[in-house]
Protein backbone atom coordinates (compact mmCIF):
# COMPACT_ATOMS: atom_id res chain seq x y z
CA UNK A 1 0.00 0.00 0.00
CA UNK A 2 2.67 2.56 0.90
CA UNK A 3 4.39 1.76 -1.99
CA UNK A 4 1.61 2.10 -4.33
CA UNK A 5 1.09 5.65 -2.29
CA UNK A 6 4.73 6.56 -3.11
CA UNK A 7 4.22 5.63 -6.74
CA UNK A 8 1.38 7.82 -7.15
CA UNK A 9 2.17 11.32 -5.26
CA UNK A 10 5.89 10.63 -7.49
CA UNK A 11 3.43 10.75 -10.71
CA UNK A 12 0.90 13.62 -9.22
CA UNK A 13 4.26 15.29 -8.90
CA UNK A 14 5.56 15.17 -11.98
CA UNK A 15 2.62 16.12 -13.81
CA UNK A 16 2.14 19.07 -11.61
CA UNK A 17 4.66 20.98 -14.14
CA UNK A 18 2.63 19.88 -17.67
CA UNK A 19 -0.84 21.33 -16.07
CA UNK A 20 0.86 24.48 -15.17
CA UNK A 21 2.62 24.72 -18.40
CA UNK A 22 -1.06 24.17 -20.47
CA UNK A 23 -2.95 26.62 -17.86
CA UNK A 24 -0.03 29.30 -18.58
CA UNK A 25 -0.64 28.80 -22.58
CA UNK A 26 -4.06 28.75 -21.96
CA UNK A 27 -3.68 31.69 -20.02
CA UNK A 28 -1.66 33.64 -22.36
CA UNK A 29 -3.84 32.52 -25.72
CA UNK A 30 -6.76 34.63 -23.57
CA UNK A 31 -4.59 37.44 -23.41
CA UNK A 32 -3.55 37.67 -26.76
CA UNK A 33 -7.17 37.08 -28.25
CA UNK A 34 -8.15 40.20 -26.10
CA UNK A 35 -5.47 42.19 -26.86
CA UNK A 36 -6.60 41.18 -30.71
CA UNK A 37 -10.22 42.45 -30.14
CA UNK A 38 -9.37 45.54 -28.07
CA UNK A 39 -6.70 46.44 -31.33
CA UNK A 40 -9.07 48.76 -32.70
CA UNK A 41 -9.43 50.85 -29.28
CA UNK A 42 -6.31 50.87 -28.96
CA UNK A 43 -5.57 54.64 -30.02
CA UNK A 44 -7.34 55.33 -26.55
CA UNK A 45 -4.23 54.46 -24.99
CA UNK A 46 -2.64 57.51 -24.00
CA UNK A 47 -2.80 61.00 -21.50
CA UNK A 48 -5.04 63.14 -22.25
CA UNK A 49 -6.18 66.85 -21.20
CA UNK A 50 -10.07 67.88 -21.89
CA UNK A 51 -12.92 70.41 -21.84
CA UNK A 52 -15.78 69.24 -20.83
CA UNK A 53 -19.08 70.94 -21.93
CA UNK A 54 -23.18 70.54 -21.12
CA UNK A 55 -24.19 72.85 -23.75
CA UNK A 56 -21.82 74.11 -26.33
CA UNK A 57 -23.69 77.92 -26.49
CA UNK A 58 -22.58 78.44 -22.85
CA UNK A 59 -18.73 78.48 -22.10
CA UNK A 60 -19.51 79.07 -18.57
CA UNK A 61 -21.01 76.00 -17.65
CA UNK A 62 -17.45 74.10 -19.07
CA UNK A 63 -15.08 72.30 -17.27
CA UNK A 64 -11.34 70.70 -17.33
CA UNK A 65 -10.64 67.32 -16.82
CA UNK A 66 -7.66 65.18 -17.66
CA UNK A 67 -7.82 61.23 -17.89
CA UNK A 68 -5.12 58.47 -18.15
CA UNK A 69 -5.62 55.60 -20.52
CA UNK A 70 -3.61 52.42 -20.44
CA UNK A 71 -3.65 48.61 -20.88
CA UNK A 72 -4.15 46.90 -18.00
CA UNK A 73 -3.67 42.73 -17.74
CA UNK A 74 -5.43 42.01 -14.44
CA UNK A 75 -7.04 38.48 -13.45
CA UNK A 76 -6.08 36.61 -16.54
CA UNK A 77 -7.22 39.17 -18.99
CA UNK A 78 -6.41 42.04 -20.71
CA UNK A 79 -8.75 45.03 -20.81
CA UNK A 80 -8.14 49.33 -21.31
CA UNK A 81 -8.70 51.05 -18.84
CA UNK A 82 -8.83 55.23 -17.85
CA UNK A 83 -8.29 57.60 -14.82
CA UNK A 84 -9.81 61.04 -14.57
CA UNK A 85 -9.36 64.13 -12.74
CA UNK A 86 -12.15 66.71 -11.87
CA UNK A 87 -14.29 64.48 -14.21
CA UNK A 88 -18.21 65.21 -13.98
CA UNK A 89 -19.04 61.85 -15.45
CA UNK A 90 -16.68 59.28 -14.43
CA UNK A 91 -13.70 59.18 -12.98
CA UNK A 92 -12.71 56.13 -14.14
CA UNK A 93 -13.79 53.15 -16.50
CA UNK A 94 -12.49 49.80 -17.83
CA UNK A 95 -13.45 48.84 -21.98
CA UNK A 96 -13.16 44.70 -22.14
CA UNK A 97 -14.09 42.50 -24.72
CA UNK A 98 -17.90 41.13 -24.55
CA UNK A 99 -18.59 37.84 -25.67
CA UNK A 100 -19.77 38.05 -29.59
CA UNK A 101 -16.70 39.03 -31.72
CA UNK A 102 -16.91 42.81 -32.55
CA UNK A 103 -18.66 43.30 -29.10
CA UNK A 104 -17.32 45.57 -26.14
CA UNK A 105 -18.40 46.21 -22.52
CA UNK A 106 -17.51 49.31 -20.55
CA UNK A 107 -17.97 49.81 -16.91
CA UNK A 108 -18.22 53.34 -15.52
CA UNK A 109 -17.45 54.69 -11.93
CA UNK A 110 -18.68 57.80 -11.02
CA UNK A 111 -17.25 60.37 -9.68
CA UNK A 112 -18.15 59.35 -5.89
CA UNK A 113 -15.76 56.51 -6.24
CA UNK A 114 -18.00 53.44 -5.35
CA UNK A 115 -20.94 53.68 -7.89
CA UNK A 116 -20.88 51.97 -10.94
CA UNK A 117 -22.59 51.68 -14.19
CA UNK A 118 -22.11 49.10 -17.14
CA UNK A 119 -23.13 49.27 -20.97
CA UNK A 120 -22.48 47.19 -23.75
CA UNK A 121 -21.18 48.38 -27.42
CA UNK A 122 -19.55 48.31 -30.53
CA UNK A 123 -17.79 50.24 -33.40
CA UNK A 124 -20.54 51.43 -35.50
CA UNK A 125 -20.06 52.37 -39.52
CA UNK A 126 -18.71 56.04 -38.97
CA UNK A 127 -15.88 54.17 -37.00
CA UNK A 128 -17.89 55.19 -33.55
CA UNK A 129 -16.71 53.42 -30.26
CA UNK A 130 -20.87 53.26 -29.32
CA UNK A 131 -22.18 51.72 -25.38
CA UNK A 132 -25.75 51.96 -24.74
CA UNK A 133 -27.76 51.22 -21.20
CA UNK A 134 -30.68 50.40 -21.90
CA UNK A 135 -31.14 50.74 -17.56
CA UNK A 136 -30.32 54.43 -17.53
CA UNK A 137 -31.08 56.48 -14.47
CA UNK A 138 -32.57 60.04 -15.22
CA UNK A 139 -29.73 62.53 -15.58
CA UNK A 140 -27.59 59.51 -16.21
CA UNK A 141 -25.63 58.37 -19.79
CA UNK A 142 -28.26 55.56 -21.55
CA UNK A 143 -25.27 56.08 -24.97
CA UNK A 144 -21.92 56.95 -24.81
CA UNK A 145 -19.72 57.77 -28.46
CA UNK A 146 -16.11 57.87 -28.41
CA UNK A 147 -14.25 58.38 -31.22
CA UNK A 148 -10.73 59.73 -32.23
CA UNK A 149 -9.92 62.70 -34.70
CA UNK A 150 -7.03 64.56 -36.14
CA UNK A 151 -4.88 61.71 -36.77
CA UNK A 152 -5.00 59.94 -32.86
CA UNK A 153 -4.32 63.65 -31.54
CA UNK A 154 -7.76 64.42 -30.28
CA UNK A 155 -10.27 62.26 -28.09
CA UNK A 156 -14.32 62.95 -28.35
CA UNK A 157 -16.61 61.67 -25.62
CA UNK A 158 -20.32 62.67 -26.45
CA UNK A 159 -22.70 61.49 -23.44
CA UNK A 160 -26.14 61.25 -23.84
CA UNK A 161 -29.13 60.82 -21.40
CA UNK A 162 -32.75 59.82 -21.81
CA UNK A 163 -35.33 62.44 -22.91
CA UNK A 164 -37.32 64.14 -20.74
CA UNK A 165 -40.25 63.38 -22.88
CA UNK A 166 -39.61 60.00 -22.93
CA UNK A 167 -39.37 57.11 -25.31
CA UNK A 168 -36.54 56.16 -27.09
CA UNK A 169 -35.11 59.09 -27.89
CA UNK A 170 -31.89 60.61 -26.09
CA UNK A 171 -30.84 64.12 -25.46
CA UNK A 172 -27.32 65.73 -25.26
CA UNK A 173 -26.07 65.21 -21.87
CA UNK A 174 -22.28 66.41 -22.12
CA UNK A 175 -19.28 66.28 -24.70
CA UNK A 176 -15.49 66.11 -23.59
CA UNK A 177 -12.84 66.92 -25.88
CA UNK A 178 -9.27 65.94 -25.58
CA UNK A 179 -6.20 66.86 -27.08
CA UNK A 180 -3.16 64.07 -26.38
CA UNK A 181 -0.49 65.15 -24.50
CA UNK A 182 2.51 65.73 -26.14
CA UNK A 183 1.06 65.34 -29.26
CA UNK A 184 1.57 68.38 -31.27
CA UNK A 185 -1.95 67.78 -32.24
CA UNK A 186 -0.91 65.32 -34.50
CA UNK A 187 0.31 61.73 -35.08
CA UNK A 188 2.20 60.96 -37.68
CA UNK A 189 3.37 57.85 -37.73
CA UNK A 190 4.48 55.11 -35.18
CA UNK A 191 8.26 55.76 -34.32
CA UNK A 192 8.41 53.23 -31.72
CA UNK A 193 6.35 50.16 -31.52
CA UNK A 194 5.00 48.67 -28.45
CA UNK A 195 6.24 44.85 -27.98
CA UNK A 196 3.09 44.27 -25.83
CA UNK A 197 -0.38 45.37 -27.95
CA UNK A 198 1.41 46.68 -30.99
CA UNK A 199 0.33 50.94 -30.08
CA UNK A 200 2.78 53.44 -30.24
CA UNK A 201 5.42 53.12 -27.75
CA UNK A 202 6.79 56.07 -25.81
CA UNK A 203 8.19 54.18 -22.77
CA UNK A 204 11.47 52.61 -23.07
CA UNK A 205 11.49 49.35 -21.07
CA UNK A 206 15.09 47.36 -20.66
CA UNK A 207 15.95 43.11 -21.50
CA UNK A 208 18.89 41.43 -21.67
CA UNK A 209 20.81 44.68 -22.71
CA UNK A 210 18.75 45.15 -25.43
CA UNK A 211 15.75 48.79 -25.28
CA UNK A 212 11.94 48.15 -26.53
CA UNK A 213 9.27 50.36 -26.45
CA UNK A 214 5.67 49.79 -24.42
CA UNK A 215 2.85 52.29 -24.45
CA UNK A 216 1.78 53.04 -21.20
CA UNK A 217 2.67 51.71 -17.76
CA UNK A 218 -0.14 48.33 -17.81
CA UNK A 219 2.34 47.20 -20.53
CA UNK A 220 5.43 48.18 -18.76
CA UNK A 221 4.13 46.00 -16.09
CA UNK A 222 3.31 43.25 -18.71
CA UNK A 223 6.62 43.49 -20.10
CA UNK A 224 8.76 43.38 -16.76
CA UNK A 225 6.88 40.08 -15.37
CA UNK A 226 7.14 38.26 -18.63
CA UNK A 227 9.78 39.54 -20.87
CA UNK A 228 10.89 36.65 -22.61
CA UNK A 229 6.90 35.47 -23.15
CA UNK A 230 6.42 39.18 -24.63
CA UNK A 231 9.12 39.09 -26.88
CA UNK A 232 8.35 35.90 -28.49
CA UNK A 233 4.80 36.79 -28.98
CA UNK A 234 5.93 40.02 -30.57
CA UNK A 235 8.13 37.88 -32.74
CA UNK A 236 5.04 35.76 -34.13
CA UNK A 237 2.94 38.92 -34.46
CA UNK A 238 5.13 40.63 -36.46
CA UNK A 239 5.90 37.43 -38.52
CA UNK A 240 2.33 36.45 -39.43
CA UNK A 241 2.09 40.33 -40.04
CA UNK A 242 4.76 40.05 -42.68
CA UNK A 243 3.25 37.03 -44.60
CA UNK A 244 -0.14 38.77 -44.83
CA UNK A 245 1.74 41.46 -46.39
CA UNK A 246 3.26 39.26 -48.75
CA UNK A 247 -0.07 37.28 -49.37
CA UNK A 248 -1.56 40.58 -49.74
CA UNK A 249 0.77 41.74 -52.11
CA UNK A 250 2.26 44.48 -49.98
Amino acid sequence: MRRTLHVGLITLLLALPVFAEKDEAKARAQLAADKKALAPVQSFVGSWRGVGMVDRTKAEDAWGEEAKWAWSFEGGRATIVFDATDAKVYKSGRIGTGEKEGAFTFTGTLPDGKTTETFTGAINAEGQLVFTNDKAAKDRPAEISLRTVAKGARLIVLYRKPSPTGGKDLARLAEVGYTRKGSGFGISQKENECVVTGGEGDIRVEHAGKTYYVCCTGCRDEFNENPQKVLAEFKTRKEEEAKKRAQDGK
